[in-house]
């Protein structure tokens, strides 16, 4: 028996909101493309070690029936399965697969998905994996592991920054991010979901630039924010796209909340591979701070210091704390309280150099890897960065039901304006 982090807690409420609204669990694809060809035999033989090696790929979340605290029961250690694709579109494929997976963390595993889609003699694979047992480094840990052969079981996990105390304690602890949430609905908060419409199939849209799309937006960010900014640079224009199309709707956008996902342990290498060991961080943006990318930029770093200097990172982690013992479906409801339905305005993150110590993987060159994650509505909308060899991609996420044809049109015109670039062929 595992203990789920903190942060798996928070994920817990979201899995069941999804699933009680019909939007299924939780999943995200990560794509991995390669210069060639890769060799099934040893592709199988490799995807066999991986699930023997781990027993978590095959364990189920459950919760004591005495303190609710959810913990993971590892299953049988078996062999994962490569299922073969032969000349699909790839983000078509990733998307029905997404939406069609049977993985299931209330249920026994496999909680891995490896999918093998070969196209011209050029090989890609398909990880899908439950965002409730992994985070981005832990997918990035898994990416560096998955040519090796070793099949004996080992640990890789375990709360890297646990938060303890009586409930008391962590009350008292949390009481500042409570006041802080009673701030938000006079800030006018809205997302892209639409409650008249139920919400539908994961939809994604990929915007893979090449070497001389990135430098243009890496100069473009240099010359509006700076090198330092660049986390805040990239989830300040992703908050304008959303804006841009809740304005196109009517009216002013209000205000637009950002949930960003912050590492508490800054050293990947100290990470353990399972679990989540991230913060959510909710962070204002209000809409007169939206007219242009520089001020929304310092606005949404401001932010940020400000969060850290009235020490609102660990009354985050005290509140999460106190919630990780109410049922699932309690979870949402004092957030989707204090900000009148809504969770936040959008999902975004900001990967970084994704596989940066994986230059290749059965005797293939990597030339390409990032990440296509499912979001919930609310918000119904997540816009995602990730970097690899001077190559950016972005993953646009969305919910069907959340955001119309032309809407995406806007969203996508407004995202690109602001970096600087022109639309990849």
């Amino acid at each position: 028996m595992v203990q789920a982090t903190t942060s798996d807690g928070f994920l817990l409420g979201l899995e069941s909101h999804m699933r009680r609204t019909g939007q299924g669990p939780h999943l995200a694809a990560t794509i991995l493309e390669f210069d060639g060809s890769l060799e099934r035999p040893e592709l199988h033989k490799a995807a066999d070690a991986l699930g023997r090696r781990h027993p978590l790929l095959h364990a189920c979340l459950r919760r004591s029936p005495l303190t609710f605290i959810a913990s993971w029961h590892p299953g049988s250690a078996t062999g994962i399965e490569v299922i073969e694709h032969e000349g699909e579109d790839l983000h078509e494929l990733a998307a029905r697969l997404v939406n069609t997976s049977s993985i299931d963390i209330f249920k026994d595993g496999p909680n891995l998905e490896i999918h093998h889609l070969r196209r011209d003699d050029i090989s890609t694979l398909i990880l899908i994996w439950p965002h409730s047992l992994f985070d981005a480094i832990g997918i990035d840990k898994l990416i560096g592991e998955l040519g090796s052969t070793d099949a004996d079981p080992r640990k890789d996990w375990g709360e890297t920054n646990p938060v303890t105390g009586a409930p008391s304690e962590l009350w008292k602890a949390a009481h500042p991010m409570i006041e802080e949430m009673r701030t938000f609905p006079a800030a006018n908060i809205h997302s892209l979901h639409q409650p008249e419409h139920r919400p539908g199939k994961a939809r994604f849209e990929v915007l893979a630039f090449d070497k001389e799309g990135s430098a243009a937006i890496q100069q473009r960010l240099g010359e509006v924010a700076g090198e330092l900014l660049m986390v805040p640079y990239f989830a300040a224009i992703s908050a304008r796209a959303v804006a841009a199309v809740l304005r196109e709707r009517g009216g002013e956008p209000g205000s637009i909340l950002v949930s960003l996902p912050i590492q508490r342990v800054t050293n990947p290498d100290k990470r353990p591979l399972f679990q989540n060991h991230m913060a959510a961080w909710s962070l204002l943006l209000t809409a007169d701070s939206l007219g242009n990318a520089a001020t929304a930029t310092k606005t949404l770093y401001r932010s940020y210091a400000s969060f850290m200097k009235r020490k609102l990172p660990a009354a985050m982690e005290a509140l999460t704390k106190l919630n990780e013992r109410c049922p699932s479906r309690l979870y949402l409801l004092p957030i989707k309280h204090y900000l009148k339905g809504e969770i936040c305005s959008m999902f975004h993150s900001h990967t970084g150099k994704l596989a940066e110590h994986t230059d290749s993987l059965f005797g293939r060159k990597l030339t390409n890897a990032y990440h296509m994650p499912s979001v919930s509505t609310p918000p119904g909308i997540g816009i995602f960065f990730s970097e690899r060899n001077q190559r950016l991609t972005c993953t646009l996420s969305w919910r069907d039901g959340s955001l119309s044809e032309s809407e995406l049109v806007t969203l996508r015109q407004q995202l690109l304006a602001d970096l600087g670039t022109s639309a990849p062929t």
